[in-house]
């Protein structure tokens, strides 16, 4: 059942339809793989990176056990490619795939589909209805070496196409993988219209589960409505968006590559909202970051109306979730005091962050660095409308862990009150593996800001963006909203501090308890793959006239451990 699902699913994601991406009146993403021995040789090298003998063998389990399994008669050096259709009464595709066999029993295409389950029967010159029992079919033409493929009859071309002639803008960016979505403003009403009608079947399917409480399936209903929402401002009003990614396998020097750009149609919502990003400057827009991080990232993201009322919904409706949580909390590992605070802090906790939307901007920084060898610092703040509500929260800390100790107002520095919180024995330990010989986390509050810091040095390295903080602003604006660099090895120690704070098992259930086991498999993967090597990814999302464009990076020792990730899913599965 696997391999005929995963048969179907590669169908469904390497082919392409014969239409144009341009002028639409269905939103169309149209993604393009040059071929599928590249994507194969990739993924080989990403496995065969795995840190033990017995992860690397996967790659020959994944090739003949599953790729081998539904490329049977594909002619995998040729071109592939799908498009996906938003019609009003489906969500359909597409699709091409290059064929050098089709027929014969033991090497075509179609025989290797029946072995899977998937019949099929001619209803035309090769042409046929390809189906499994008791399920809606799709239909296959086969024209000049490839096999035209949709889930709509009258979508598959009837005509003698090029077959790779509208491709070649897309493949000669000589990407691995490219998707292209393309729009017009003429057919902008009609692709409203359509996703409308598609969105009402989407949300027909999120129905209240047995038992579920009332307050998740509103909170399940909000998000979907919410995604829903953001999908249909991209899907209608964008003018082009393309994303890409690349692999480079040349070890030792290996890395990878992702791409995104995005512009919006004229007088639309998406446009006005591109048109807020890199308009005013972060409020930490002169603190200044490391060049050679453990983690370093800066945001200054803006938030439309659209994006306001989102978040206040679903702060709104995620406060009843929280509280019924909390209260059924397991009273051998809380009392009733320690579940009245933490209700208190959730609370100051959102009335904290719904406050904040008034700002219009999510405005933060975060930078993790060594001040001196083996002495890490952690220095970071957030803009707030008003950050003094975070002392509440300060305050109630030692109600909800009775080892942990509060000063309050110890210091004050350039209208920041600064709050001492002390690491309690139990947790000292993994802590100061992170933050040797340290034992104390630094809180400031100001109307305008939250800020924390922790480390060596970590008071005198807060005092310091303080001061920069509160310099002139910028007279241009970075156009840069989102940047980070991480070492992602180094992160992961993180992992073990924070598991030190999680409930214990036992108070979980049995789907919490799968998912901490889970974590803590793949920390020890992250270990174990990354260690030795500089585990570097960054990116950034930076606005360009009215243009948004995006990279992320990762080099060879990120792509190790996302091999072994891949090794281990593969394991699992046999």
């Amino acid at each position: 059942m696997f391999v005929r699902k995963l048969a179907l699913f590669f169908i469904a994601l390497t082919g392409l339809a014969v239409q144009t991406a341009v002028a639409q009146s269905e939103a169309r993403i149209r993604v393009v793989i040059p071929s599928a021995t590249a994507v194969e040789d990739d993924l080989k090298w990403l496995i065969e990176l795995s840190p033990t003998a017995d992860l690397k063998k996967q790659w020959k389990n994944v090739k003949e056990g599953l790729i081998d399994a539904f490329t049977q008669g594909v002619d995998e050096k040729k071109p592939l490619s799908i498009d996906l259709v938003f019609r009003k009464d489906e969500l359909s595709y597409e699709s091409r795939i290059p064929i050098s066999n089709l027929l014969d029993k033991n090497k075509g295409f179609l025989p290797s589909l029946r072995g899977m389950g998937y019949l099929n029967k001619p209803v035309g010159q090769d042409f046929y209805e390809v189906f499994e029992k008791g399920k809606k079919p799709f239909f296959l033409r086969y024209e000049k070496d490839y096999a035209w493929i949709a889930s709509l009859k009258e979508a598959v071309p009837a005509n003698r196409p090029i077959p790779m002639a509208d491709l070649q803008p897309l493949l000669a960016l000589n990407k691995d993988v490219v998707a292209e979505l393309k729009n017009d403003s003429a057919g902008l009403a009609k692709r409203r219209q359509n996703f409308q009608a598609l969105r009402t079947q989407f949300e027909a399917l999120v129905r209240i589960k047995r038992n579920e409480d009332p307050n998740v399936f509103n909170l399940r209903k909000l998000s979907t409505t919410q995604q829903l929402n953001e999908a249909e401002r991209f899907l209608v009003e964008t003018e082009s968006l393309q994303a890409s990614w690349t692999t480079n396998a040349v070890s030792p020097a290996g890395f990878g590559r992702g791409e995104f750009s995005l512009t919006a149609l004229p007088e639309t919502d998406l446009l006005k909202s591109i048109e807020q990003f890199a308009v005013k400057p972060s409020y930490f827009a002169n603190v200044k970051l490391h060049d050679s991080p453990i983690a370093v990232g800066r945001l200054n993201f803006p938030l439309d109306s659209v994006r306001v009322a989102h978040l206040k919904d679903f702060y709104k409706a995620v406060r009843p979730v929280v509280e019924s949580e909390i209260k059924a909390r397991p009273a051998a590992t809380y009392s009733d005091d320690q579940k009245a605070a933490t209700q208190q802090a959730t609370t100051s906790f959102l009335d904290l962050l719904d406050a904040g939307l008034g700002l219009g901007v999510v405005d933060a920084f975060a930078d993790a660095y060594a001040f001196a060898p083996g002495k890490n610092v952690l220095v970071c703040g957030i803009r707030t409308a008003n950050g003094k509500q975070a002392d509440e929260i300060v305050k109630i800390l030692p109600k909800l862990k009775s080892e942990w100790e509060v000063k309050l107002d110890v210091h004050e520095h350039g209208g920041v009150k600064i709050h001492e919180l002390t690491v309690p024995k139990s947790r000292l330990e993994s802590f100061q593996k992170v933050f040797a010989d340290n034992s104390v986390i630094y809180v400031g509050t100001s109307q305008d800001a939250v800020w924390g810091a922790v480390g060596a040095d970590g008071l005198a390295q807060l005092k310091t963006a303080i001061d920069q903080a509160a310099l002139p602003a910028p007279e241009k604006v970075d156009p840069v909203v989102v940047s980070y660099q991480v070492q992602v090895a180094k992160l992961v120690k993180l992992v073990e501090v924070i598991q030190k704070e999680l409930p214990a098992v036992a108070g979980l259930t049995k789907d919490q308890q799968q998912q901490r086991k889970d974590l803590e498999k793949y920390r020890k993967l992250a270990q174990d793959a990354m260690a030795g090597c500089e585990s570097l990814m960054k990116g950034e999302l930076r606005r360009t006239d009215n243009k948004i464009e995006g990279f992320i990076d990762m080099n060879e020792c990120v792509l190790k451990y996302i091999g072994s990730m891949v090794a281990d899913g593969a394991k699992q599965i046999q």
